[in-house]
């Protein structure tokens, strides 16, 4: 039996020799942050980055205790506490006003749940100015091109200066459409009986952006005529009248209408929609005076004003 015992310890404390030194406990710092990002929005500063879902153990990060941003402006930085919880993209923003003509460099780092810190961030400065001015009485109304949208706005004289425009189709998310260095702008990419969403900012450089106007909706719909057709002539053929003009330049053409009226009376279609810019008219009689006047017709059926009046005696 003690045989036995004394075996049993001796295989017991070989095992054990296999255990190694006792490890330390994990200290749970996180990763250090290396994609900080910052712009001046409006009023705000936003800054953006992620916690990395790792410590520097290569464990797994669950929390964080604070996450703390420097604000540096000469010799004078300040620490600001962003929101965020755990690992993860953040977006968190805090006022420009105490920094304004001031150009400042910002940092961050986070503290894991031991307390423990990480290195700070990568590091970026940023030139604040004065809050640029939210464009204001945003409209966005049907046009013949498309969409026509104006706005009352302004960035002064600062270089860089312009508009960005977002448009969402139906309900899609708004994407970036156009850039404008004017307070309007046509969209003609677009589709007539279809729903849009619009709104811009003003922009400096790409670090100074005002906030968002408004939202307009709209639903542009074709109710827009082709142009007045111009340049009519008429000249007497041998039985027929020959009828020529200039032609429009109108994406969505249709064609022409063709109106005749004869001794004073009312005018009357007498072909159309004709594709080309001229046409022969062969039911004339000799020695009768004909008046001609043409229209223009798109594919929805929009027609235009009548030309000025021709007249011509066939012969």
């Amino acid at each position: 039996m003690r045989r036995a015992a004394a075996l049993f310890c001796i295989l017991w404390l070989a095992g054990c020799a296999y255990l190694g030194p006792p490890k330390p406990p994990a200290l749970y710092i996180p990763t250090r942050i290396t994609d900080l990002r910052a712009a001046e929005y409006g009023d705000r500063i936003v800054v953006q980055f992620t916690i990395g879902a790792l410590t520097t153990d290569g464990l797994e990060l669950s929390s964080v205790k604070a996450v703390d941003l420097q604000v540096a402006a000469g010799n004078s930085p300040r620490m600001l506490r962003m929101t965020a919880k755990g690992p993860g993209p953040v977006d968190d923003d805090f006022p420009a006003k105490d920094w304004v003509g001031k150009q400042v460099t910002l940092m961050v780092r986070a503290t894991g749940p031991k307390g423990k810190t990480s290195d700070w961030s990568n590091s970026v400065t940023l030139a604040v100015g004065e809050p640029l001015a939210t464009p204001a009485d945003f409209k966005a109304v049907p046009d013949p091109k498309g969409v026509r949208l104006t706005w009352v706005g302004s960035f002064g004289s600062e270089a860089g200066g312009r508009y960005r425009i977002f448009r969402g189709a139906g309900d899609a998310m708004p994407q970036r459409l156009a850039e404008s260095d004017k307070p309007e702008y046509v969209d003609t990419a677009v589709d007539f009986g279809s729903p849009y969403r619009y709104f811009v900012q003003t922009l400096v450089g790409e670090l100074r952006q005002s906030q968002t106007s408004a939202i307009e909706r709209v639903t542009p719909i074709d109710e827009f005529p082709p142009a007045v057709p111009v340049g009519l002539t008429a000249v007497a053929g041998v039985n027929s009248i020959e009828l020529a003009w200039q032609p429009n330049s109108e994406d969505d053409l249709a064609g022409y209408q063709v109106y005749r009226s004869a001794a004073g009376g009312a005018a009357e279609r007498i072909a159309g929609p004709v594709d080309a810019p001229n046409f022969s008219d062969r039911t004339v009689e000799i020695g009768k005076k004909y008046s001609y006047t043409i229209t223009s017709i798109d594919r929805t059926g929009n027609e235009s004003a009548h030309s000025a009046a021709v007249e011509v005696t066939a012969q």
